[in-house]
């Protein structure tokens, strides 16, 4: 790929430099032909060299914010795809994260585990990318053939953050080609070495601009912070917790999830074009169609359903809201609650998806009150752009 001289500086010089490799195939789901399904990326959220699965937690989560990117990158010199991901943080910020990716690898590799027999490890350090390189069985695949070897990268030059995996079925070849088109488009996105690396995200570019303007985290209640990853308490959609609606490979985004006093997530997309922004938009809404679920921990409010209309300010699209009654799994006769307000809008090309939860208590129309507050206090921070 062309190496230009200057290193990114946002998400979306990030898109446009790939955009000639990225896998941009949006596709229809054959049991249900409404529902468009976004072109492939990895989850955002997912902690870095996932892969290896560390039993003491996953220390390596990736910023929450801040302008970011993922998709799959496909070319013909390489037998499968590789998956990146891209986050613009500040220099600090990304060197923290690759020696903590490290550490996580470092006791995978120690202590190995079914389905992941460990992982190799290497450090990487090319065209002024600096950070660790892992290739870890996946035992689990393994029938009368050799086991599946994921290898991944994560590094940092300045402020980039980026993570870059691929697959390869021979434990015994190392995937050379799959290694140097890692790199390829690491260089494509990092600049020349030679070049200073980008300190931060550029203050002119729109989703740098729109990170900028979040509000604080305290701004939507006590306690606050950062998501935990894969935790149930903190999401109550149904069918599951891990439902995830807003992963669009190849589009600039800003994500953002908080716990605390009340739940929070925000997505923030820029699509290539009104369509796809409006399919964006419309996609997590589309999981109302389950709605009527019963889990061992949570059951819908039957009734309680309804989408809505929206406009506010230049943001125009719907507002859902719901219920979700809780059983506490320790107690089965204890139970509440639970609030969801939904914001799906879009002005042009730019999508935003906001999402809160938070306890019903006992007037439940005062908590979706404050729930679309909350929502609509945030939009109206954001500036319009696309």
């Amino acid at each position: 790929m062309p190496i230009p001289v200057q290193a990114a500086t946002s998400a979306e010089e990030i898109a446009e430099r790939l955009r000639s490799r990225v896998d941009d195939d949006v596709h229809r789901r054959p049991e249900n032909m409404s529902l468009t399904i976004a072109p492939d990326g990895m989850n955002l959220d997912v902690p870095l060299l996932f892969s290896c699965r560390p039993d003491r937690g996953l220390d390596a989560l990736p910023p929450e914010g801040v302008p970011a990117y993922t998709g799959q990158i496909r070319a013909p010199e390489v037998s499968s795809a590789l998956d990146v991901r891209f986050w613009i943080t500040s220099p600090g910020k990304a060197s923290r994260l690759v020696r903590e990716a490290r550490h996580g690898a470092e006791d995978c590799a120690r202590r190995p585990r079914s389905p992941y027999s460990g992982s190799d490890l290497a450090d990487f350090d090319r065209w002024g990318w600096h950070g660790v390189q892992a290739a870890a069985k996946e035992e689990e695949f393994i029938k009368d053939s050799d086991p599946d070897i994921l290898s991944t990268i994560v590094a940092a030059r300045g402020g980039l953050l980026a993570e870059v995996s691929w697959r390869a079925m021979d434990p015994h070849v190392l995937p050379l080609s799959q290694e140097t088109a890692a790199a390829s488009v690491l260089a494509a996105v990092g600049g020349d070495p030679d070049s200073p690396a980008p300190a931060g995200a550029s203050p002119r570019s729109v989703l740098g601009v729109m990170a900028a303007a979040l509000p604080a985290p305290s701004a939507y209640g006590k306690n606050m912070k950062a998501w935990p990853t894969f935790d149930p308490e903190q999401d109550t959609l149904c069918p599951s917790a891990g439902f995830d609606q807003n992963v669009y490979g190849g589009a600039p985004t800003i994500r953002r999830r908080l716990a605390g006093e009340v739940s929070i997530r925000t997505d923030v997309l820029l699509l290539p074009d009104e369509q796809a922004a409006e399919q964006a938009r419309t996609r997590p809404l589309t999981w109302s169609d389950w709605v009527n679920c019963e889990t061992e921990d949570k059951s819908h409010v039957r009734g309680s359903h309804v989408v809505r209309p929206l406009t506010t300010g230049p943001w125009t699209g719907q507002v859902e809201t719901f219920l979700i009654r809780r059983r506490d799994l320790s107690s089965r006769a204890a139970q509440h609650l639970v609030a969801n307000v939904s914001v799906a809008v879009r002005h042009g090309t730019t999508m935003v998806y906001l999402r809160w939860q938070g306890p019903a208590g006992t007037d439940r129309t005062a908590a979706l009150r404050r729930g679309r507050a909350a929502l609509t206090r945030t939009l109206a921070l954001l500036p319009a752009a696309g």
